[in-house]
């Protein structure tokens, strides 16, 4: 008996054993494709080709490094991630680094995940800029942890300038050395 004959003769096992395979591997190809597709957005601009659709527009430059600083400012954003639209509410922190660039900082403590208020004239007054309710969590000006128990300064987020409006990706916050 030939290899052909064997073959011709499959079982229903093993057919249904095969298709399996074959529609396991069709799915798991198929998952990349809107990764694909939300790479080909057509929301750029000619100045250095970004997309801004999985972003959150925070505003005109110029009123972002007017200050005072910090600056707290709110966000209502919908990001597109590849077919589905993902309404986002929030709010960030505004200020200069040390070069005085602009520096997004995220308002979730390091600690636990809490949300950060701008301490009270109080606390600043003793250094600290940010005050978290919930375990004491103490942040300077530039959200570098001072005090309690948060591990590492604030989370920042790199911000991306397009024609003269400031964006950030809200989904990737960037983690910060504890120094």
């Amino acid at each position: 008996m030939t290899d052909y004959q064997k073959n011709k003769n499959l079982s229903r096992r093993t057919f249904l054993i095969n298709t399996a395979k074959g529609l396991t591997g069709l799915a798991i190809s198929g998952a990349g494709i809107p990764l694909i597709l939300s790479s080909c957005s057509s929301k750029t601009t000619a100045d250095n080709n970004i997309s801004t659709e999985s972003m959150v527009d925070l505003g005109p430059i110029e009123e972002l490094q007017s200050g005072p600083y910090p600056m707290k400012i709110n966000y209502d954003a919908k990001i597109q991630d590849g077919w589905a639209e993902i309404p986002m509410k929030g709010f960030v922190y505004v200020t200069k680094n040390d070069t005085g660039d602009l520096m997004i900082m995220s308002p979730v403590c390091t600690h636990l995940g809490c949300t950060v208020p701008i301490a009270n004239d109080e606390w600043k007054q003793k250094g600290v800029t940010f005050l978290c309710p919930c375990h004491d969590g103490k942040y300077d000006g530039q959200g570098k942890n001072v005090g309690g128990p948060p591990p590492r300064p604030f989370d920042i987020f790199n911000p991306v300038i397009q024609d003269g409006r400031v964006f950030i990706q809200p989904l990737s916050p960037i983690k910060r050395d504890p120094s």
